[in-house]
C-alpha cells in the first residue's frame, strides 16, 4: 500500500492559537475550515515549517525556515488529530504571522503557552542572510527564492494560477543584459508564460511584486498578488433576540383580535331588467315603412 503523503498548508498564527477561526489555505486545492487545519498542523508536527511575517496590509515583510516547534498539547485542537503523514513526504506548514500580533505576544504576561515562546523568539531573531546580498549571482539563494514565492504565490502573468513553487524564478530583466538577482528583479513565471518573453511580450517590475506586461499589439496588463494574510471579514450582524418563546408569552395574543371578514354567499346571476317601459302594441300591421 502506498504511504499517505502530507499536504502544503498555510495557516495564520492566530488561528493555530485559537484566537480566531480564520480559514486556512491548501495552495494546491483551496481554503479549509480552521478546525480541520489545526488537526493537520498536529499531524505534520514533524514536517518542515516556515514562517512569513506580514505588515498591516497583509503583505509579506520577511520569511524564513522555522526550526523550533510548539508542544502539540499547546495547539487549539478540537477532536482527534488528522492521520499521520508518511516520513518520506511529510508535507509543509507555512505559519503566517501578523507583525502586530507578534509584538503583542512577545510581551511578558501575554498568557502565551511556554512552548510557544522559543518559536516566537526564533521568528523575532530573523536569522538568515540578507535577501539582496549578491545581486550579480546567476541563481538566487534559498532565502531569496522563498521570499519571492511567499510574496507572489502564483505565476506573475495575468490570470495564471500556477503555484510559484513550481514556476521558474525569472529575472524580469534578463541576467545576460544586466538583470539583478534581487527581490525587486525576480518573479515567478510558469514555463509557458516564461516563453512569452521570447515571443514579443515585454515585462517590467516597477515595484517589488508589481508586474507590467506589454503585448505585441501594445496592450498593457498589470498584475499583483493578493495579500498573503488579508484582514478577516467583518462579523455577520446578529439579529435581535426574540424572547417570546422563552418567557412563555405569545405576541399574537397581545394583539387585538381582528373581526372576521363578512360571509359571502354565492347566488346564481339573474337577467338584467330593462328600466324603459315596453312600446305600445301596434294596431296597424300593414302600415308602410317611413322610407
Amino acid at each position: 500500500m502506498r504511504a499517505r503523503q502530507g499536504v502544503h498548508l498555510q495557516i495564520a498564527l492566530s488561528t493555530v492559537l485559537g484566537l480566531d477561526d480564520r480559514p486556512a489555505v491548501l495552495p494546491a486545492l483551496g481554503p479549509i475550515p480552521a478546525c480541520r487545519a489545526r488537526r493537520v498542523v498536529v499531524a505534520q508536527h514533524g514536517a518542515p515549517w516556515r514562517y512569513a511575517v506580514t505588515g498591516p496590509d497583509g503583505r509579506l515583510v520577511r520569511a524564513g525556515a522555522l526550526r523550533t516547534r510548539p508542544d502539540p498539547a499547546d495547539l487549539a485542537v478540537e477532536g482527534p488529530p488528522a492521520a499521520a503523514t508518511a516520513s518520506g513526504a511529510p508535507g509543509l506548514v507555512d505559519l503566517l504571522v501578523d507583525a502586530e500580533l507578534l509584538a503583542r505576544l512577545a510581551e511578558q504576561g501575554s498568557g502565551l503557552p511556554t512552548s510557544w515562546r522559543p518559536v516566537l523568539a526564533e521568528i523575532i531573531a530573523a536569522r538568515g542572510r540578507d535577501l539582496d546580498d549578491d545581486p550579480g549571482a546567476r541563481f538566487p539563494h534559498t532565502g531569496l527564492r522563498r521570499h519571492v514565492e511567499f510574496r507572489d504565490r502564483h505565476c506573475a502573468f495575468a490570470g495564471c494560477l500556477a503555484p510559484a513553487r513550481t514556476a521558474d524564478l525569472d529575472h524580469t530583466r534578463d541576467h545576460a543584459r544586466g538583470g539583478r538577482t534581487t527581490s525587486d528583479g525576480l518573479g515567478p513565471l510558469c514555463r509557458h508564460d516564461h516563453g512569452l518573453k521570447h515571443r514579443g511580450w515585454m515585462l517590467t517590475q516597477p515595484e517589488p511584486g508589481r508586474f507590467t506586461w506589454r503585448s505585441p499589439l501594445g496592450h498593457i496588463y498589470r498584475t499583483r498578488s493578493e495579500p498573503l494574510l488579508p484582514p478577516p471579514p467583518p462579523p455577520l450582524p446578529v439579529p435581535p433576540e426574540d424572547d417570546s418563546c422563552c418567557n412563555g408569552t405569545d405576541t399574537a395574543r397581545n394583539e387585538e383580535r381582528r373581526p372576521d371578514p363578512p360571509l359571502i354567499v354565492w347566488r346564481p346571476p339573474t337577467p338584467a331588467e330593462d328600466p324603459r317601459p315596453p312600446p305600445p302594441p301596434s294596431t296597424d300591421l300593414d302600415e308602410p315603412p317611413p322610407f
